[in-house]
């Protein structure tokens, strides 16, 4: 039943919709041995996680990871989480920690024996701790050092691992960023900086603001550009730094002052004046931008196009396996039910070795038991795993990709469209 996300009372009830005999009311017993099988099976498809990210970088054990914290209650008063590390090579899990404050001791003078918590601070706090113990056991555990750091914009968990010098002096730690987090930047400064100004006049007795100007929708696909501008030219920093100014200039372009010097050339280039120069048409500046609006933009341009910060994307990689692994997590433990570290724990040994291996692990968890998988067990895992491949052959597709961002776009323009007629909602605690 973990494996689907319910407990003893779903399957309490499942065998009584499907006049079945009722499940043993003593679970405990049965939930150890479950419990350590699965973690038998998750410590062998870390191992081989981690022995393949190995192979992939050529047999060097020093090994580039992404290091990302997910907890069950969202905001800073979670009593459980959990911190990943994957190889950036392969996007495989190859260790986690599993962290929780619940102390559910019923004998206190025992209290120190018997207790399962494991952490005892904030939960924001959880990160730093998880990341710091699975840094240390990377020896042990893989014979591996984790010497190339990916993260968010939060250095805190960054800086505790690399203050403890875990591997000495001969091999420093290096912080990486993440592609998406970065990008993201450009969004949440574009949006600081239109709340900053909101009101405040800049040319011709209009706002940053408004029709034609810095809109949700125009700050969505500046965000969008910066991002690309990174992927496409994470082979070098001049060419990054190129690209991103290219759409700086391209939004200050006119038909008098066109300024695409730095745009792409060729019928190919996602520049409109260049792509109608190399076929000999003419073009209108359509989506250009005031020149105050873009004169305000430009320290945002400057900070985000900043040689330091560029040089931590060449790497061109990002966080979502981390953070699809957590999505699977999640799946097994729902967030809106409060579970105890061993529940936690059996969801997040699951997660790893059908994040890893597919559904057909679990085949192996029911071998470690003693129990040898029927005919239809192996059939039906097999045909899931076919089914995820399937989709996300598909999720990869342009067409997909295409379909997510039209949705994207009309969700944002109805809620832009809410607010500039200031809809009224339904309902509004504490308004009647």
């Amino acid at each position: 039943m973990r494996s689907i996300g319910k407990g003893a009372e779903a399957g309490r009830m499942f065998c009584g919709v499907m006049n079945l005999p009722q499940p043993p009311t003593r679970v405990s017993l049965y939930g150890k041995r479950i419990l350590n099988a699965a973690k038998l099976v998750y410590e062998d498809s870390i191992q081989n996680a981690a022995k393949e990210a190995i192979c992939e970088n050529e047999g060097n054990k020093n090994i580039a990871v992404a290091v990302d914290g997910t907890w069950q209650k969202r905001g800073y008063t979670s009593l459980n989480g959990v911190v990943t590390v994957t190889s950036t090579d392969t996007g495989k899990v190859i260790d986690v920690d599993t962290l929780s404050k619940y102390c559910a001791c019923k004998n206190l003078p025992f209290h120190e024996k018997d207790c399962k918590r494991n952490y005892v601070g904030s939960s924001g706090a959880m990160e730093i701790q998880g990341a710091s113990k699975i840094f240390q056991r990377s020896l042990s555990l893989h014979n591996a050092r984790y010497i190339t750091y990916l993260g968010d914009g939060d250095c805190k968990a960054f800086d505790a691992v690399k203050k403890k010098n875990i591997y000495g002096n001969e091999y420093p730690i290096e912080k990486l960023e993440c592609i998406s987090h970065v990008m993201k930047r450009m969004g949440t400064r574009l949006r600081r900086l239109k709340a900053q100004l909101k009101g405040q006049i800049l040319s011709v007795a209009k706002c940053l603001s408004g029709k034609n100007r810095l809109t949700e929708h125009e700050i969505d696909n500046l965000q969008s550009y910066y991002g690309s501008a990174i992927r496409r030219n994470h082979s070098s920093v001049q060419n990054m730094r190129q690209a991103i100014w290219a759409i700086f200039l391209h939004k200050l372009s006119t038909d008098v002052y066109p300024q695409h010097g730095f745009c792409p050339i060729g019928e190919d280039s996602w520049c409109g004046f260049k792509k109608a120069e190399a076929s000999g048409k003419s073009y209108k500046h359509k989506n250009s931008l005031p020149v105050a609006v873009v004169e305000a933009m430009c320290p945002i341009f400057r900070d985000l196009s900043h040689p330091d910060l560029l040089k931590k994307c060449l790497h061109g990689k990002t966080q979502n396996p981390n953070e699809s692994f957590h999505n699977v997590v999640w799946s097994r433990v729902p967030k809106a039910t409060f579970v105890q570290i061993e529940t936690l724990s059996l969801g997040v040994y699951d997660a790893v070795y059908s994040f890893n291996d597919g559904n057909v692990s679990k085949l192996k968890m029911l071998q470690k038991m003693g129990v040898e998988p029927g005919e239809f067990s192996v059939s039906a895992m097999k045909l899931l795993d076919r089914e995820r491949l399937m989709k996300a052959i598909y999720a990869f597709s342009g067409r997909s990709k295409k379909i997510i961002k039209d949705k994207r776009r009309k969700r944002k323009k109805e809620e832009d469209n809410i607010k500039k007629n200031k809809v009224k909602t339904g309902y509004s605690a504490g308004s009647f």
